[in-house]
């Protein structure tokens, strides 16, 4: 990462200097693929103003910070920077959630039964081969609505699948997106 320290009528020391990059290296940890940071310090009166742009790939990010020394205005700006990398990297995870892991301990994919997901293939010299298959457990709060509450639910979805309790029945139902694009309402029977 280049970063690139200036003064706008203001002489940095280089103990000064080794602080900022500290201290932005520490918001940058939050970005992937952190580019390049510019640090601008200017002194208007008594007002001590910091000005931090990092950009990254995908991003750029601007915080400023003022205070009555250089020390406090830089902490602020770089507060803020890191605020919003955080925030952004939040939002990252939230919209694409991590795949489970194939090999050691079990991650947010479960599995049920340690023979479930096993199936024989066909044998060969070596003997029956054995092919893993995860399961994903999703876990959906099925909340009590009509059918046709359920139907208008189901047109601003993504993911082709809703569960709800019906208010009728008082059963579990599930309303499914199939390939061809129909809706198909699962009900329990018995």
């Amino acid at each position: 990462m280049e970063l690139h320290i200036s003064g706008r009528g203001v002489v940095l020391s280089p103990a000064f200097r080794r602080r900022v990059e500290a201290k932005v290296a520490r918001a940058a940890r939050f970005l992937p693929k952190t580019s390049e940071a510019r640090v601008v310090l200017e002194l208007e009166r008594y007002r001590h103003l910091a000005e931090v742009t990092l950009q990254a790939k995908g991003a750029t990010l601007h915080a400023e910070g003022e205070a009555g020394d250089f020390y406090a205005a830089v902490d602020l700006a770089v507060e803020n920077l890191a605020r919003q990398a955080r925030r952004r990297k939040d939002r990252i995870r939230a919209r694409k959630p991590r795949r489970a892991r194939r090999s050691g301990s079990p991650g947010p994919a479960e599995t049920a039964d340690p023979e479930v997901g096993l199936r024989e293939g066909p044998e060969s010299a070596e003997g029956p081969t054995e092919v893993p298959t995860e399961i994903v457990v999703r876990r959906l709060a099925a909340k009590p609505m009509s059918v046709d509450e359920a139907l208008e639910l189901m047109r601003g979805r993504s993911d082709g699948l809703l569960v709800f309790t019906n208010a009728r029945s008082r059963r579990v139902n599930v309303l499914h997106r199939r390939p061809d694009g129909l809706v198909e309402l699962v009900q329990p029977t018995g």
